[in-house]
This record gives C-alpha cells, structure tokens and sequence, in this order.
C-alpha cells in the first residue's frame, strides 16, 4: 500500500543507499567540523562538545525519537545508524512520543548545530565552511524528509498523509 501525504506525495518507504551515505557523511562531517573549530581554541570544550553530542544521541536522540520511527523496525532502514544496530539497542516501543521527549531530542539536536558556533564565529572561514555542510544536512529535514516521513508522532512531521492508494 504507498500512502501519500495531503499534498500528493508518496511517503517515503525507505531511504535509498545514497541517501543514507549522503546523511550519515554529512552529519559526521560538520559535527568533525566543529569540533575541529573548538579545539583550536579549548581542547577540553572539543572533548566536551564530543561528550555531549555522542550522549545527546545515545542518552536522548535514540531512546526518545529514534524508539517510536518506524524506518528501522518496520522498513529496515536509518538515515543515521544501521537499523539492526538501532533496533538492538534501542527496540520499537510504538508510534506515540512523549511530549518530553520531543522536546528533549529538539534541544539535543539544536544544541549539536549550535555550540559550535561560539567558538567558531572568531575563525569565519571555518564558520562558513560548517555551515556549508550543516545548513544543507539540517534544511534536507523540514524541506523533504519531514514532508514524506511515516513517523507520524514525530515533531518535526509534516507529512500528514491522506488515503492510502494501491
């Protein structure tokens, strides 16, 4: 059955290859960027910013959101991790998210897109070039993914889908 959204695209079923090659590299790549940028000026805040951004993943991104996505229990597929991994650790426990943590996750990520930038803003090309990778990695979500996605409980989703269609 291909369920489409309220303005005639299909939900996405599953995310291909270069999709998840494409998200994974990105995400790793502006997330080394900022680190890199931090470290030029305070080893411990990279260590820290590292610290922060693998527990911000660990301890809220995947038990609040990535817990209720239906992309690795149902379509064995992640834009962020191997879904046998995420299921491993982190089993389906349904659609319907908390309200804490959708907040939760929101400020996680956010706060891996913004820390950065305070010690990046005194090296502009460094600051430009994160955003060149960032800025297209966070604006693919609300742009695309976010229009097309089966997380439905999501909070960032905006697909809401119509009649199923064969």
């Amino acid at each position: 059955m291909t369920l489409k959204n309220n303005t005639g695209c299909t939900l996405i079923d599953r995310f291909s290859l270069s999709e998840r090659i494409v998200m994974r590299t990105l995400w790793t790549a502006f997330t080394a960027i900022g680190t890199y940028g931090i470290y030029l000026q305070s080893p411990l805040w990279a260590a820290i910013y590292i610290v922060l951004v693998l527990s911000g993943f660990i301890l809220v991104v995947l038990p609040s959101l990535c817990t209720h996505c239906p992309y690795p229990s149902k379509h064995n597929t992640c834009l962020f991790m191997p879904p046998g991994l995420v299921m491993r650790f982190y089993p389906y426990k349904g659609p319907d998210m908390s309200t804490a943590g959708k907040i939760c996750s929101l400020f996680a990520i956010a706060g891996m897109v913004i820390m950065p930038n305070i010690w990046l803003v005194s090296t502009p090309p460094l600051l430009l070039f994160f955003w060149l990778v960032a800025l297209p990695t966070v604006a693919v979500f609300p742009l695309y993914y976010c229009t097309r996605c089966r997380h439905l409980d999501c909070p960032m989703n905006k697909a809401k889908p119509s009649v199923p269609s064969n």
